[in-house]
């Protein structure tokens, strides 16, 4: 697993294109609710965008995703970054392995943070981010427009998220 988390990591490096975080998030935990700036529900997954963050030439955006049905395999298939002027800006998976392999577990957000490197300055407004899952054959994409790169405050898990008792 270590040389495959290399061989990523090479990769992505070398490419300059964007590194992806995938944070799991205990559901166990009750957490002071948080500003989300978009909510996107597709079937059984619910995406909320956190926000878009500048540092230099990396924008870094972060959303979670939230499985609402039954335990399920998945993976991260991409994510991708359109700013207000049509460029594109991609996460391009690897010749290993093509996405990121993930255990969405029952009502439990995964925080996902995608880092593109090589935004122009300029660039200040986004109209598109979208993150692409895949799981039993489906695709689904959480998309978010029209968003405004800020300073993100790093936050809890979405508010949906009880305390068990």
């Amino acid at each position: 697993m270590s040389a495959f988390i290399n061989s990523l990591a090479s990769s992505l490096l070398a490419s300059s294109i964007m590194i992806l975080e995938v944070i799991p998030v205990l559901a166990q935990y009750s957490c002071p609710s948080r500003e989300i700036q978009s909510l996107h529900e597709v079937g059984d997954l619910k995406f909320e965008l956190q926000g878009c963050q500048r540092s230099g030439k990396k924008v870094t955006c972060s959303a979670w995703i939230t499985n609402t049905d039954k335990d399920i395999q998945g993976y991260v298939a991409g994510t991708r970054l359109v700013d207000t002027s049509g460029e594109q800006y991609k996460f391009l998976p690897t010749k290993d392995s093509g996405y990121i392999m993930l255990s969405f577990a029952k009502d439990v957000p995964m925080k996902i943070s995608a880092s593109y490197m090589d935004v122009p300055t300029s660039v200040q407004d986004i109209a598109l981010f979208e993150i692409e899952t895949a799981s039993g054959g489906f695709i689904k994409k959480g998309q978010f427009r029209n968003l405004k790169i800020t300073q993100l405050k790093m936050g809890n898990p979405p508010s949906s998220v009880k305390k068990k008792k």
